[in-house]
């Protein structure tokens, strides 16, 4: 038998058993349709464990590469922890029937889909190019009143067009492949899940919790991929805030004086990737601090609810009540004490004015904030 682990949950396989029915056996809620390894309702990534060659026989060299299976197709060789598939990754090949120019220069494509495209009116998407760094974001706008079509808006931003696209009226039927859709901010903050007090018992009152939060958090300052997020950020402060939203989310206790987590996480742009991937790093802590299956399924639950707030393609802005907060911004004030440039370690007099980064508060001297006519 192969231990799964899947969002927080755990299953055991039979033998003979795939991923999709010992998931479906155990309740997990999980897409499905044809179970014969047409339809990819079923596709998942594997983020540990092997994936038997049959497994993903039907898919694309590009998905396999990357961990994607096809649950239903799936009989487990070894223990294994499993993620949904991840929109970035999500590629769908398209046909070109119409160009429509706009005046400011971002055209509408018209296209017609060669895979069912799951979107509502105002989802993002890409426009996939040679790399993801540099791949023109598409607004989806709906469908072509009269043909059906699908439509959206190309935001080329003064970027050159694609080849196949530098004569609009020889374009038609040009194929293109579109990356996404991605989510949209939502209208509204996630709710808080009701506590669990008797799990932050279960937790030694919260010791183990302190004890975990320490490994993972020693994993994430020492990750290449997480580190960024956490620049100017002391360990300890970090360890005090998630523990005391824990111990708020477990207990129901006003202890936590932070942010809800959309608003602290506006301005970090985080796929599901880069969340499975923190999600593991906490795993393994979970489970070098023995805490049972259990334990670690209603541990999760409290941070899978906030995913959606949480994950995302582009920064959303930070919102008090109705009001938006640009924190994107720079700010000038005049230094009551002398301090250091946050650039190159130059020394700032008191009593310069000094321009600094309203989210980053990273205060640059004149030379290095020249073009931002810092003057003293």
């Amino acid at each position: 038998m192969s231990h799964l682990h899947y969002q927080g949950h755990s299953v055991e396989s039979r033998d003979g058993e795939t991923v999709l029915d010992a998931f479906l056996r155990a309740g997990f809620d999980i897409a499905f349709s044809c179970k014969s390894g047409v339809c990819r309702r079923c596709m998942m990534r594997s983020i540990e464990g092997e994936v038997p060659d049959a497994a993903a026989a039907k898919l694309p060299q590009r998905l396999r590469d990357a961990g994607y299976l096809l649950a239903c197709q799936c009989k487990p060789v070894s223990d294994m922890v499993l993620t949904p598939r991840s929109l970035e990754d999500m590629v769908t090949t398209c046909m070109l029937m119409q160009v429509d120019e706009q005046e400011d220069g971002n055209p509408i494509l018209n296209f017609e889909a060669c895979t069912e495209l799951d979107f509502h009116a105002g989802q993002p998407a890409r426009l996939v190019g040679e790399s993801r760094e540099s791949e023109p974001e598409m607004v989806l706008l709906g469908h072509h009143e009269r043909e059906g079509w699908i439509q959206a808006r190309l935001m080329l931003q003064g970027r050159p067009r694609p080849p196949w696209m530098s004569d609009p009226d020889a374009a038609f039927g040009a194929e293109f492949e579109l990356r996404g859709p991605f989510p949209s901010e939502p209208a509204s903050e996630m709710p808080g899940l009701a506590p669990d007090p008797s799990l932050w018992a279960a937790l030694d009152d919260g010791k183990r919790v302190r004890a975990v939060l320490e490994t993972f958090y020693r994993k994430v300052y020492a990750d290449p991929l997480l580190q960024p997020y956490f620049e100017r950020v002391t360990m300890d402060r970090v360890i005090g805030k998630q523990y005391a939203f824990l111990m708020q989310s477990m207990t129901g206790e006003a202890v936590y004086l932070g942010e809800r987590p959309r608003n602290s996480h506006h301005w970090m742009v985080i796929p599901d990737s880069i969340f499975d991937h923190r999600q593991k790093l906490m795993l393994d802590a979970q489970r070098e601090h023995g805490l049972s299956d259990d334990l670690i399924e209603r541990w999760s639950a409290f941070e899978e609810h906030f995913r959606p707030d949480i994950v995302k393609y582009s920064p959303w802005p930070r919102r008090i009540g109705d009001q938006v907060v640009d924190t994107e911004r720079y700010d000038t004030v005049r230094l009551d004490e002398a301090t250091v440039c946050d650039h190159c370690g130059a020394e700032i007099d008191a009593g310069t004015v000094v321009r600094y980064h309203m989210r980053l508060g990273k205060v640059s001297c004149a030379a290095c904030s020249g073009a931002l006519n810092v003057t003293s």
